[in-house]
């Protein structure tokens, strides 16, 4: 498409245009090919010198280096190449270890033995093998994990290392937003962010790179790896016979992290220690989001919120897409269709909702527009290799991009949020960051210089972090414009260590069945790999559901970090009243069991800010001694939710019942009318209004019993309890704070101890006791005690 026509067409037009027309050969020019002469490749060679330190061991090869470093506690950073500071630099890992294990090293002729410990602790050890220039990896305990030969390097600048795992039957999650199964063990899977629209179901290569793999037996040990490269690359995992892991990258060297667990939980809060923690989200973040290519003019938005009002559909955010803007220039208003945005979002605060408006790197050639010539005065913008400025068509025509590797573009560019933040939006959507470019290769040249401080990259190496960067940009940015204030980001594209910025979504799905059906598995991939606000486009991104997909995907995503219904034109608008009214009642009712479930949420995703563990998560991090956990037809169609409940939705069109696998021990239907033998597969029947959760026993579960249409309410509503006793008992702790401020983080927040006990009979004692710096958030209302014929209970606070 040519850029003259891109911004005069309309967008859904264009974007099925270049699918048709270009897509193809994009995605080819996209691929991650691999060296095809395996005769090129060589070994670094045998060990020529050897040097141990005290936190660190380096060994000098025939052609290259390999350096192993303890980092903490069963981490270790092992990296290799012809020369290690030929390896690239990246933010990703942000681990500050107060107490670094150190190395113990022994040796002899064949063998140099090194253990990671501290006192009579050993964390990790390691076996070098002289002789056959291979390295054993073992846990404390001296199992064997995995043996790897040194690696190797290609003469067209590729690098390899294949992991020989001492327990063939492994399986294998993680890698990020990735299509396709859950278990990864037999795929390839690259790594190189593309722009795929309505992507295949089983796409591994879609907008985001997160090379981390959690490996999990069956007898419940957990390692993981983590590289950290950001030059395209793959991984292709062997399947039940070979289960060997072979690690490809196109340049720069092996750089990765072994982390052991022994435990799963173990592994996903070390991955949190190493990679940094997620920000604690603002509690109408977790609200519904309604969205579509594009909500305009400003008319259409105001009539938009009272329908949701007027229809009793709970909604916190409206998004704006690209529309909004002036001719598709970041950081304007289209005054036409905008006249008064201040005014507008004002409005629509005092109705509950907030404004979520869209901002792409990419900066229009404008000689007229002030964003263009500060990038160019300022010198933000990637360069050509002859030093003339990179100039790539996206939806504005002919823009410029920002060289986000350097520390003051990404200032400039992040002060400029103030055109949002000014007139009130408070939610910020990045996008088209992999970064998307409207040619054949469908991004940023390889060649293409980002002239960094002082220090030259080329995009080859930048491009996986490209879209990460950005969103460092905007999280810093917005932290000066709104002090005191939680950031709420979302970017379309991710390397490691997104989450401490933003969330993501898993790009331009399509509306249909199978793409509701790999939503499960591709969140829980996310969600280990350190994703904390993540969601599909419920309902389909391309194309119209039918009102039965629609409807499912509501039930699916009930519990769904993020809950976005998003389309792409007016034409396939799929609010939760366009199907008419039984439709609508019963989506209403879907989201309104979320937001009865809000503080229950806003707790389980504060517990994975704290500890890395996953608040949408796979069953067999909770039970990764179970074997039937693993069987996809369970892991990818059922998820928990923190730890006291379970989704097992509808996926196929038609379905009124299905069958349910429940994990050891006894669970109720959230209803509480029925009780449930875990261990087993139960039949349930699901009619179309139905969502099927079910409860851990000796859970307490808060609800909001009103109907409150958004989380601005939350403070002002009762905290009713439902109690699903374990043995006459159960309990929990409730957290609750302001929900939007950073006030919290010097004690501005209630947390309930609530611990319930059947003494007598039929009489429950309730204690509840509370702890907190200023206000109390926490009001409990009605109690309701499941399982039980007849129940009184009393009330006791401290």
């Amino acid at each position: 498409m040519s850029s003259d026509l891109v911004g005069k067409v309309p967008f859904w037009m264009a974007k099925f245009a270049i699918n048709k027309v270009i897509r193809k050969k994009m995605m080819q020019n996209n691929e991650v090919v691999l060296p095809k002469d395996d005769s090129k490749w060589e070994k670094l060679g045998e060990i020529s010198s050897f040097k141990a330190k005290k936190y660190s061991l380096d060994l000098g090869l025939e052609k290259g280096e390999l350096r192993i470093t303890s980092l903490e506690n069963g981490i270790l950073q092992i990296q290799a190449s012809k020369k290690l500071e030929e390896i690239p630099k990246t933010n990703a890992v942000v681990l500050k270890s107060k107490t670094v294990p150190s190395f113990v090293v022994e040796k002899n002729d064949d063998i140099i033995s090194v253990r990671q410990e501290v006192g009579s602790i050993t964390f990790a050890s390691i076996e070098i093998d002289k002789q056959n220039s291979k390295i054993t990896f073992k846990d404390g305990f001296g199992f064997g994990i995995f043996n790897e030969e040194f690696p190797s390097f290609h003469e067209d600048g590729w690098y390899k290392t294949i992991k020989h795992p001492e327990v063939s039957c492994e399986n294998h999650y993680g890698f990020g937003a990735k299509a396709g199964p859950l278990d990864k063990k037999g795929e390839t899977i690259s790594f190189w962010n593309t722009d795929s629209f309505a992507y295949d179901t089983d796409d591994s290569k879609l907008y985001q790179s997160q090379p981390i793999q959690i490996i999990l037996r069956p007898n419940g040990f957990c390692y993981a790896l983590i590289y950290d490269n950001p030059i395209r690359s793959q991984i292709i995992i062997g399947d039940e016979h070979g289960c060997s892991s072979e690690y490809y990258v196109a340049g720069g060297g092996i750089n990765y992290y072994l982390i052991v667990g022994p435990t799963v939980k173990k592994v996903l809060t070390k991955i949190h220690k190493l990679l940094g923690k997620p920000p604690l989200p603002p509690i109408s973040a977790l609200g519904h989001h309604q969205s579509r290519w594009s909500y305009y003019p400003e008319s259409e938005v105001r009539a938009l919120a009272d329908e949701f009002r007027t229809r009793k559909i709970p909604c916190d955010y409206i998004h704006l897409d690209i529309d909004y803007m002036d001719g598709y220039r970041v950081f304007t208003w289209d005054k036409e269709k905008f006249p008064n945005p201040k005014k507008l979002a004002s409005d629509l605060f005092k109705q509950g909702f907030r404004l979520m408006t869209m901002i792409d790197p990419g900066v229009k050639v404008d000689p007229n527009y002030k964003i263009c010539k500060e990038g160019i005065k300022g010198k933000h913008f990637c360069l050509n290799p002859d030093g003339s400025l990179y100039t790539g068509p996206v939806w504005p025509g002919d823009c410029h991009f920002p060289d986000f590797t350097q520390a003051l573009t990404r200032e400039w560019f992040g002060s400029h949020f103030k055109a949002l933040t000014n007139v009130g939006i408070r939610g910020f959507w990045i996008d088209m960051n992999e970064p998307s470019v409207f040619n054949e290769k469908g991004t940023i040249d390889d060649d293409v210089i980002h002239p960094g401080a002082g220090e030259e990259k080329t995009h080859k190496e930048i491009h996986n972090q490209y879209g990460h960067l950005m969103a460092q940009a905007t999280y810093e940015g917005l932290q000066k414009l709104l002090p005191n204030s939680r950031i709420y980001i979302n970017s379309r594209s991710a390397y490691l260590g997104t989450h401490r910025y933003a969330g993501t979504w898993t790009g331009d799905n399509n509306a249909e069945w199978n793409h509701l059906q790999i939503s499960i598995p591709m969140l829980l991939n996310m969600a280990v790999s350190g994703q904390l606000m993540i969601g599909p486009d419920i309902g389909g991104f391309a194309g119209k559901p039918s009102s039965e997909l629609l409807t499912r995907w509501y039930q699916a995503g009930c519990l769904y970090p993020y809950f976005r219904n998003h389309t792409i034109n007016k034409k396939c608008s799929q609010e939760p009243w366009v199907f008419g009214k039984k439709t609508e009642e019963i989506i209403r009712k879907t989201i309104q069991l979320r937001y009865s479930l809000m503080v229950y949420i806003y707790n389980a995703v504060r517990q994975t800010c704290l500890t890395g563990v996953p608040a949408f998560r796979a069953l067999w991090i909770d039970y990764p001694n179970d074997p039937v956990v693993y069987m996809k037809e369970w892991a990818e169609t059922e998820y928990l939710f923190g730890n006291n409940l379970l989704v097992a939705p509808i996926l196929k069109r038609g379905r009124r019942k299905r069958e349910v696998y429940l994990p050891s021990g006894k669970w109720y239907s959230f209803c509480g009318e029925m009780v449930f033998e875990g261990g087993k597969v139960h039949e349930i029947s699901v009619p179309l209004e139905m969502t099927p959760i079910f409860v851990k026993e000796g859970s307490i579960i808060p609800y909001i019993s009103e109907n409150i249409q958004h989380t601005g309410e939350i403070q002002a509503t009762e905290i009713s309890l439902r109690i699903y006793p374990k043995d006459s008992e159960a309990k929990v702790a409730i957290y609750l704070d302001d929900g939007e401020t950073l006030n919290f983080e010097n004690g501005d927040y209630e947390i309930a101890h609530v611990e319930a006990e059947r003494r007598a009979q039929d009489t429950w004692y309730i204690h509840v006791i509370r702890e907190g710096k200023k206000k109390k958030f926490i009001e409990i209302g009605e109690i309701s005690i499941f399982g039980e014929e007849k129940s009184n209970y009393l009330l006791f606070e401290k």
